[in-house]
């Protein structure tokens, strides 16, 4: 029997429609991988990690999985989020999840925040890595000039290896996502 997560989110169609509320689900083959990175337009932090998160996007697209950018804050609309991939160099698929139900379902607390996902040999998803992309920042105002560790390249690599990961969890550093009442 296969297991699916399954999440209703916004779709970021094209900056010229809005959203639609559709279901999406959670799927992949045995041994794939899949990275969701909560984020926001205006965390700076999230914003500072754009061009590694584009990266990680390229090589898990290459090894037959997707990258998922999850806009998390109220007020958040397509074009909004379309105008922000754009400045950025972001090419991988937008979700806003302004409702959130990624959030709650990941118990995500800040942007940047990444859930590197492998399924097992019957499909179902396993959070084998959430936290930190890589250690860019040690905490908010405190940059590195670049980031000597990689956390969720790492956590990608060995999950396409059905290699074990030393540390499946770090707690993130970022702009905090204001939880729903």
């Amino acid at each position: 029997m296969k297991h699916l997560w399954c999440i209703c989110v916004f779709f970021l169609t094209s900056c010229a429609t809005k959203g639609i509320l559709e279901t999406h689900i959670l799927q992949g083959e045995p041994g794939e991988v899949d990275v969701i990175v909560f984020s926001s337009t205006d965390c700076p932090i999230a914003n500072a990690m754009a061009p590694e998160i584009e990266r990680i996007h390229i090589s898990v697209q290459n090894a037959g999985g997707d990258l998922f950018l999850v806009h998390v804050w109220a007020g958040r609309t397509n074009i909004d989020a379309q105008k922000h991939a754009d400045d950025y160099g972001l090419t991988m698929e937008v979700l806003i999840d302004t409702e959130h139900e990624l959030v709650d379902s990941f118990n995500a607390t800040v942007t940047p925040e990444a859930v590197v996902v492998l399924y097992d040999e019957d499909g179902t998803p396993k959070v084998i890595y959430q936290g930190l992309v890589n250690n860019l920042f040690d905490s908010p105002g405190n940059r590195r000039d670049e980031a000597t560790q990689h956390y969720v390249r790492e956590a990608v690599a060995a999950g396409i290896k059905n290699e074990a990961i030393s540390t499946s969890y770090r707690a993130p550093t970022g702009c905090i996502i204001e939880q729903k009442q």
